[in-house]
């Protein structure tokens, strides 16, 4: 099984592809909406990592009810989470894109920030061409034309939380003793390429394998190398599974 995690502020709609291709390659795979997301920004104002992590816990069990082995795959806050609960549960692999261990900016601020101004960054989809491009693709695969679902503007609640949930996966990287592949891209404008590296050398009990991609930006599963990115998530897994059997 696979349990495909999304990033914070966004939504399934962004792991839903790379949960398609695993099933087609004859893996169960799961998208869990993690707490608050999709809904309303307004349900930040109370959220905790913990919900966020509880929601890939119920996720993951689900997944563990049915399968064999559970590979555990996240983008951006979704790669943290995977990594948190690989630390703690019995997971086969995990795929980590694109997760900031590490920002420039100084998240700390969020804390004291997130009780007089709720959001930061206000954003658009016509702020980049990520969105068109959803656009055109689910029109070609026969499926409703939504575009990028997300938040546009970032709780800072959110951003606290996230500060909060580095921290406690930087702890925990040492547990983590499963085949893990990171992707990362040189490209990405919101995680700076350096945490690729940041990850590698606090992995310091897991097999790591690196990927490095060199036109997407930060939503690695929808932009315009993710073709690569959904083969190179099919091969570890099937490489991983097959190196346990043999060891069998």
């Amino acid at each position: 099984g696979c349990l495909c995690l999304h990033g914070l502020s966004a939504s399934p709609q962004e792991m839903a592809w790379l949960a398609q291709h695993m099933h087609k390659q004859g893996f169960s795979a799961h998208v869990p909406r993690l707490y608050g997301h999709g809904i309303s920004r307004e349900h930040f104002r109370r959220v905790l990592w913990r919900d966020w992590y509880l929601s890939a816990l119920d996720g993951y069990h689900l997944l563990r009810a049915h399968c064999d082995h559970v590979f555990v795959m996240g983008l951006s806050m979704g790669g943290l989470l995977a990594l948190r609960l690989a630390a703690a549960e019995t997971v086969s692999g995990v795929v980590v894109l694109g997760s900031p261990l590490k920002l420039d900016a100084p998240l700390w601020l969020a804390h004291y920030i997130r009780y007089v101004r709720p959001a930061v960054l206000t954003s658009s989809p016509d702020d980049t061409p990520l969105d068109a491009r959803i656009r055109s693709l689910q029109a070609q695969r026969g499926e409703p034309v939504t575009g990028r679902v997300s938040y546009f503007q970032m709780s800072t609640a959110g951003v606290a939380e996230l500060h909060k949930l580095q921290g406690e996966v930087r702890r925990c990287l040492p547990q983590v003793r499963v085949p893990t592949l990171l992707i990362f891209s040189k490209r990405d404008q919101t995680v700076p390429y350096k945490n690729l590296a940041l990850l590698q050398s606090g992995l310091v009990n897991a097999p790591v394998e690196t990927l490095t991609l060199e036109q997407s930006d930060h939503i690695l599963t929808n932009d315009v190398e993710c073709e690569t990115v959904f083969a190179a998530a099919e091969a570890f897994v099937k490489r991983v599974l097959q190196l346990q059997s043999l060891e069998r």
